[in-house]
């Protein structure tokens, strides 16, 4: 059987799957997450990983199934469908996330300003609904020291799923 993944790593998934159950899911590479949504809805490639909101209004016209979430907590966009862990594969990978960053050594007073105006920004209930939940979306606002230990730990994550997976990232 075949699949689209849009990146590496949601391909890293699909390698791990098939070691560890013996399956033979064999990856057709796109160049990105519209191609492989249209290789799913023409029949191409019968299963993809992609963004949720780019399948969602084929899910609400029941042109596509969810089957599963990759994420902590059920998707908003899909109450009804099952997390990855729900369904018994708790291991799952590092979710794709946008972050703000500066360059080492900006002053401090700087970071904390730029972090103060953007969580008053993340935080407004109309703004998160709009422009982020509703395309699901999942805002976290971390502080700087709290995003470094998140990147710190996604790393050691994605260096043993890449390892195990037997992918060379070069």
């Amino acid at each position: 059987m075949t699949y689209s993944a849009a990146g590496i790593f949601q391909r890293g998934f699909f390698d791990r799957f098939n070691q560890r159950h013996g399956t033979d899911l064999v990856n057709v590479p796109f160049k990105g997450g519209g191609e492989s949504l249209t290789g799913v809805l023409s029949g191409f490639t019968p299963i993809a990983f992609i963004g949720g909101a780019n399948f969602a209004p084929y899910v609400r016209e029941g042109k596509m199934v969810a089957l599963a979430v990759d994420a902590d907590e059920r998707s908003p966009l899909f109450p009804d469908t099952p997390t990855f862990a729900e369904i018994g594969y708790p291991d799952t990978l590092s979710r794709s996330y946008l972050s703000l960053v500066a360059p080492a050594g900006t002053p401090q007073d700087i970071v904390a300003r730029v972090h103060r105006e953007v969580s008053a920004v993340m935080n407004d209930k109309d703004f998160r609904k709009r422009n982020l939940t509703d395309r699901g979306l999942a805002p976290i606002v971390d502080s700087p020291e709290q995003f470094s230990r998140f990147l710190e730990k996604d790393r050691m994550a994605i260096r043993a799923v890449v390892q195990e997976a037997g992918i060379d990232p070069r």
